[in-house]
């Protein structure tokens, strides 16, 4: 919630977000492999990547092999946004963990790996 307040200043959502730091993880994706990845909509995705894109942070292309498929990239201005989402990210990150010693906090790290792995099953 912290990251997503100090992004709204910059007209950055949840959602949008979501989408610029996927396509930072799988460059060239599709709007079906984002769609897949954020667990949306392909009408409700589609329409979030054509926001980004008149807003600059994306740009699409049809696939070479088949025109059918929309492939989305991260525009120069959506890197530079990545990036200050990460940056926000890590001082939120590291504010959460203030005043924890360095093993309160790998016995919490240990503890959440556990229950993700346990909510994967």
């Amino acid at each position: 919630l912290n990251v997503d307040h100090a992004l709204k200043k910059y007209g950055v959502d949840n959602s949008r977000r979501r989408i610029l730091l996927a396509l930072k993880s799988k460059p060239n994706a599709s709007v079906s492999d984002l769609s897949e990845m954020m667990v949306s909509k392909m009408s409700t995705t589609t329409k979030i990547v054509y926001r980004l894109k008149d807003e600059g942070f994306v740009d699409t292309y049809s696939c070479e092999d088949d025109a059918r498929i929309t492939r989305v990239i991260l525009t120069e201005k959506g890197h530079q946004m990545t990036q200050k989402i990460n940056d926000l990210t890590n001082v939120v990150l590291e504010q959460s963990f203030e005043g924890l010693t360095p093993l309160q906090i790998e016995k919490t790290m240990e503890s959440l790996k556990h229950i993700f792995k346990n909510l994967s099953r």
